[in-house]
């Protein structure tokens, strides 16, 4: 059995936990070594360890806690100079830039570099604000999704309809059908329902459906509104907003493939409705002209206004997914039937 401990004078190590005096402080940490008391008017030099190590806790405990040096000879050099260097720069990048192109955007009725930056700065807000989740339930609609690969039934989603007959014995065969167009519209609960493939696989079927362009009545808009000269359909083009307003923007290189080819099907679209516009031009001149003259719009606006939902699938194109190359294969294009 152990014996009882011996009384007898503490340890000086805890005399000196239990110490009051202001030198004491818990941030010296665990004491390993003795430390001697001294007198509150001691000033002379330490004679031993003991009186050291005291001397040098009262030294810090009396210095303050932070100190200033005069002259760092580490620290950093000022970064404000390069700043505001750079920052002219960028402030005066996009102006070069623009104004080397707008001469050229102009001849060819090209969407100018002011419009494109901040049409996709107010795309970008918009896609973070509908990538928030919703604050109230969202009562989604209960009919099945086409298969990935089913073009036609993804068509039939969205128009009501069958695509229209390509061939002679389709157009016998739907002769006696008597479709009607029974048209969806974007909205949020559509989009919700739609994930990433399912976007793509709709994106992959539009320049098929831009490239074999059939009249669809829009219910957007009214009758004494509606024009033919469209580029997009109405309906495709806020389908086409809609859908890549809602798709990630981390794509792989097949995906992104899947975009650059949306976009060339947009400028072939744009491209071959210039060419249809001059063969007509000719023949059409004079009642054009007295045509815009009576509504105030020139053959130019008109043209702009008909292909603006076609460059508004460039520009998303480019302007988030960074295929800016598809600016200069449009220019390319235009100077060609410009």
């Amino acid at each position: 059995m152990m014996a009882p401990p011996t009384p007898g004078p503490p340890h000086k190590k805890r005399r000196y936990d239990q110490s009051n005096t202001p030198a004491h402080d818990d941030s010296f940490g665990i004491q390993s070594l003795p430390v001697a008391t001294l007198p509150d008017d001691f000033s002379g030099e330490p004679i031993d360890g003991e009186q050291y190590l005291a001397v040098v806790r009262r030294e810090a405990a009396a210095a303050p806690g932070v100190f200033f040096a005069a002259h760092n000879p580490y620290a950093e050099p000022s970064l404000s100079p390069p700043l505001a260097i750079s920052q002219d720069i960028v402030s005066t990048e996009p102006d070069s830039l623009s104004q080397a192109t707008k001469r050229d955007n102009d001849d060819l009725c090209m969407p100018s570099f002011e419009w494109r930056s901040t049409f996709i700065l107010h795309f970008k807000n918009a896609r973070e604000s509908l990538s928030n989740p919703p604050t109230h339930p969202v009562k989604l609609t209960k009919d099945d999704l086409p298969k990935l690969s089913n073009t036609n039934a993804w068509y039939a989603w969205i128009h009501g309809r069958p695509p229209p007959p390509t061939s002679p014995a389709e157009v016998e065969k739907q002769a006696g059908k008597g479709y009607e167009w029974r048209t969806r519209e974007p909205s949020g609960p559509l989009l919700l329902r739609l994930n990433t493939e399912q976007i793509l696989a709709l994106l992959e079927a539009f320049p098929y459906w831009i490239a074999h362009r059939v009249a669809i009545p829009d219910g957007q808009s009214k009758k004494e509104d509606r024009r033919e000269g469209e580029v997009l359909q109405p309906l495709h083009a806020r389908w086409l907003f809609a859908l890549l307003l809602r798709l990630d923007g981390r794509l792989v290189s097949e995906e992104i493939s899947v975009l650059r080819t949306l976009a060339r099907a947009c400028v072939a679209a744009i491209t071959l409705s210039r060419i249809r516009r001059k063969a007509l031009g000719s023949r059409k001149k004079e009642d054009a002209g007295r045509a815009a003259e009576e509504e105030g719009e020139s053959e130019e606006q008109r043209m702009r206004r008909d292909e603006a939902g076609a460059w508004m699938v460039v520009a998303i194109v480019a302007g988030v997914w960074g295929q800016l190359d598809l600016w200069e294969d449009a220019r390319v294009d235009m100077r060609r039937v410009t």
